[in-house]
């Protein structure tokens, strides 16, 4: 094992320790051991700089107290407020679960989750990966919608799928170029109006949308996906639809506009000051409009009621649309992404618990040398414990309102999470603990409320016991055969190909991914992927050094699916690139413009795909070995 130092380690040995010290208190790991085995210590400017970051004080509460319900707790004396409001002296054991407060008897107050020790769990199966914005049927305006997910959601019930694992449906901002990246949303909590179906929305039918929806299917014919001329579409045909039923909106969305109130009207808020303002990025509002709790914002909300209620009503229409989608008897596995961008709403109500001068990443490794900045800013650690862990329960309920499993991208955000200076190089990072135990909790929670099963993505670098950790609460791991032998996969994991970062099957076998990388000079170990080439070919019986047409893909893409589909794992998933031939990966880490980052649809309607020959012979394998 070797030490590397960084060029800016100038303290002499016993003031770094000093500054060490100050950080290690509030979870800053100042080294690490990286992907090959070195040990990587901390830069001296970075620890000071987030030192200075975490305004590093003694807490003001005890620190959260976990425990199983039912179960004594050496800890659990005191004076107990239960989450339905009720109070009553605790002798070390509650019976109840949730999230409880706990005065001590000498005066502290302390978070009690009271969770179930155990997660809840999917049968043996498979089902199909669908990057959503690219799954496009006959009828979408340009973008894959929530219509067309339930149209793959019953498709796949009558082929015997169990679930579909999908894209982040997070929200983005109403801005005349919406983001593309479904991993940098404005918001964890609330829905992308992009997938909604206009045409089915409650009102539509007393409404012209022909010419929309006209120039909305013509959108189909370009490949590449231009997200900015869906939304003007979408936009108009949500506000014409708006504009009519505006004075008699129904019960179902005053109950929701009730129930979600508080979140609901921030968010609807900062929708419409985004529209008003030159950029959506908060930061640059004028000052009086950076904060939710502000007097300005408030008069703003009023002024513009109007507009507030019509973001507020479009977020129900998503709301109604995507439960429908998730109500076909298969499992959505709804994809959780790390983190919100900094310009973002969520960055904007939660600016208290967050650290701006940072961005979430991860150091280098043998897939990423240069390891990555992913632009996300990070929650604060000990902000997040002060707040009751209010802003993660939010949004795992969130994920949880309609979805009947949660796919955590990047788990080991629950444990640590590499905060890179911003701007800078992730050669500069440092690991963050968290504190992962209550975290945990409020997931099994959450989950066993509703009966949902958790995926948590652990590819890459993974810390020492975070998958025993895992497995010891029935948190399936992920696992891709493009990283993994299928016959390595643990049976506690949802097993695939390839994820939405990694090679499909006919990038690979017609070379195609490594020239688009040479293309846009991608570092990559490009003799590990000529060997990754050959294994497949000879996987598949195929002979590496002669030409790949059409074929040559469907009978490389059966054969890794037979592999995939032998692995010990509880449910495995086939993504509809793969079942489509697509070579083209959707996303390439580490690239912004240089490569089209989550703009390729699907090149034919997501209904042929699916009843295509090639799906329909995936369906058999996967199904085999009693999968369906």
């Amino acid at each position: 094992m070797t030490i590397q130092q960084h060029d800016d380690f100038a303290l002499d040995v016993e003031e770094y320790e000093d500054l060490a010290r100050a950080v290690e208190q509030f979870g800053v790991a100042t080294s690490f051991i990286d992907a090959r085995g070195d040990l990587k210590v901390a830069p001296e400017a970075t620890l000071r700089r987030i030192r200075a970051s975490l305004n590093a004080e003694p807490p003001e509460t005890g620190a959260p107290l976990i425990c199983t319900p039912g179960r004594h707790h050496p800890e659990l004396y005191g004076y107990l407020a239960l989450e339905n409001g009720d109070t009553y002296r605790v002798e070390g054991q509650v019976d109840v679960d949730g999230y409880h407060i706990l005065y001590t008897d000498d005066g502290v107050r302390r978070l009690v989750l009271a969770a179930p020790e155990y997660l809840p769990q999917p049968r043996r199966g498979w089902g199909w990966a669908v990057q959503l914005y690219a799954a496009r049927s006959r009828g979408s305006w340009g973008i894959g919608d929530f219509r067309d997910l339930g149209l793959i959601a019953r498709l796949a019930r009558e082929q015997g799928a169990g679930a579909i694992l999908v894209s982040p449906v997070h929200a983005v901002a109403p801005s005349a170029d919406p983001q593309p990246s479904p991993y940098s949303p404005a918001s964890r909590q609330w829905l992308n109006l992009l997938h909604v179906a206009p045409g089915e929305a409650p009102g539509a039918e007393r409404v012209d949308l022909s010419d929309l929806a006209a120039a909305g299917r013509a959108l189909n014919a370009d490949r590449q996906i231009d997200r900015a001329a869906v939304w003007a579409l979408k936009k108009e045909a949500l506000e014409r639809i708006f504009a009519v039923v505006r004075r008699e909106l129904p019960v179902e969305f005053r109950i929701f506009a009730t129930k979600h109130q508080r979140s609901l009207e921030r968010f609807a808020t900062w929708c419409a000051i985004a529209e008003s303002q030159p950029s959506s990025d908060w930061r640059t509002w004028p000052a009086e409009l950076r904060r939710p709790d502000s007097p300005a914002v408030a008069a703003f909300a009023a002024q513009h009621a109007g507009r507030v209620l019509f973001y507020s009503w479009a977020q129900w229409v998503a709301d109604r649309q995507y439960a429908a989608a998730c109500r076909w008897g298969v499992d959505v596995v709804a994809d959780l992404a790390v983190g919100f961008d900094s310009t973002s709403a969520d960055a904007w109500a939660f600016q208290d618990q967050i650290t701006l001068d940072f961005e979430v990443g991860c150091p280098p490794d043998v897939h990423n040398p240069e390891g990555q900045c992913w632009g996300l800013p990070p929650l604060n650690p000990k902000a997040l414990v002060e707040a009751d862990f209010a802003p993660f329960i939010d949004m795992v309920r969130a994920g949880l309102r309609h979805a009947g499993a949660l796919r955590i991208d990047h788990v080991m955000q629950l444990w640590r999470l590499f905060w890179v200076p911003a701007p800078g190089s992730a050669h500069d990072g440092v690991y963050v603990h968290y504190p992962v135990d209550a975290l945990l909790a409020i997931l099994r929670i959450e989950a066993c409320r509703r009966g949902a099963w958790i995926v948590g993505e652990d590819m890459g670098t993974v810390a020492p016991g975070v998958r025993d950790t895992m497995a010891s609460i029935g948190m399936l791991g992920n696992r891709s055969a493009v990283r993994n032998p299928p016959h390595e996969f643990p049976e506690c994991s949802l097993g695939t190909s390839s994820t939405h970062d990694q090679v499909t099957v006919a990038g690979l076998l017609t070379r195609s991914d490594a020239a688009d990388m040479r293309r846009i000079g991608k570092d990559a170990d490009f003799a590990h992927i000529k060997r990754t080439r050959r294994a497949l070919a000879e996987l598949a019986h195929l002979d590496p050094d002669a030409p790949v047409g059409p074929d040559e893909v469907r009978i490389g893409v059966l054969a890794q699916y037979r592999h995939v589909a032998s692995a010990p794992s509880r449910v495995v998933v086939a993504t509809l690139d793969d079942a489509a031939g697509v070579a083209e990966r959707p996303n390439m880490p580490g690239t912004v413009d240089s490569y089209p980052n989550w703009r390729i649809a699907l090149p034919r309607p997501v209904e042929d795909v699916l009843t295509a020959p090639l799906a329909r012979d995936l369906v058999k394998v996967l199904g085999a070995g009693g999968r369906s």
